[in-house]
């Protein structure tokens, strides 16, 4: 049996940001070879984007072929795990079985497990859904990418000079993404419609990633366990910090 393996990809920036907003994701490389007979390109090797939206933890996931004894490799095991609003990339080598249907299951913290039983090779977003979602449908996928969107306040008191979003741990912090929130009392909008590579690991994981500013004194803030999700987040003073954090997530009070 032919093993699922960890999609492997370049910690390239992708995050290009107009008026606000980053949006520049690039999908997972389809990997295909021609067939003599016919001279049509058939895709040999899956390539799946799994964004988990289920609320909870994911502590098992596994890709094998449907009705297998052997599930292989547990995905979520290791390390940080599989986090709720995280994301992954598996890639399944079909070779001359392109024909081969495939499960993807997974278990959830709480003991919920779910399975889809007839994924095809192809290069697709999946995201991992409720179980109260999940009951009220006829499956517990959503064959579509899961949306990041962040809107960032400036109540710092003064201007913000540099605005970074990068994976927690990587020395490349990428492009400074300051917009509408240089100015004291401005907002803008971050938004990814795709998991972008940057914030993935050489083994296709994105565990948390970090938000990290510095104003025109040379005050610098970070948040270092951002989350794949929609939130609203004000950048806060030296002044106003109370914890262990300089951003508090909310609006500002009006």
């Amino acid at each position: 049996m032919k093993k699922a393996l960890p999609f492997l990809l370049c910690a390239a920036l992708l995050a290009g940001c107009s008026n606000g907003t980053a949006n520049n994701e690039t999908e997972p490389e389809t990997k295909e070879e021609t067939t003599e007979e016919t001279g049509e390109e058939v895709q040999t090797v899956g390539v799946y984007t799994i964004y988990n939206a289920t609320g909870e933890g994911v502590t098992e996931l596994y890709l094998y072929p449907t009705g297998a004894a052997d599930k292989g490799e547990n995905y979520a095991a290791g390390g940080h795990g599989f986090g709720d609003a995280h994301a992954k990339i598996l890639e399944y080598d079909a070779a001359d079985n392109t024909s081969v249907e495939l499960t993807l299951e997974f278990t959830t913290a709480s003991g919920y497990t779910n399975k889809f039983e007839t994924l095809h090779i192809e290069t697709a977003p999946i995201t991992l859904i409720p179980a109260e979602d999940a009951q009220t449908g006829s499956t517990p996928i959503s064959f579509a990418s899961s949306t990041a969107n962040y809107t960032i306040y400036n109540t710092t008191g003064e201007e913000v000079t540099e605005l970074y979003m990068y994976r927690t741990g990587s020395s490349d912090k990428g492009e400074n993404l300051i917009d509408g929130a240089k100015e004291n009392g401005g907002s803008q909008v971050i938004s990814y419609d795709a998991v972008p590579e940057f914030l993935l690991d050489e083994e296709g994981n994105m565990g948390a990633f970090t938000l990290e500013f510095t104003t025109a004194s040379g005050y610098t803030g970070k948040f270092e366990t951002l989350s794949y999700e929609v939130a609203p987040i004000c950048l806060i003073s030296a002044d106003d910090v109370t914890g262990a954090t300089q951003i508090k997530f909310g609006a500002p009070a009006n």
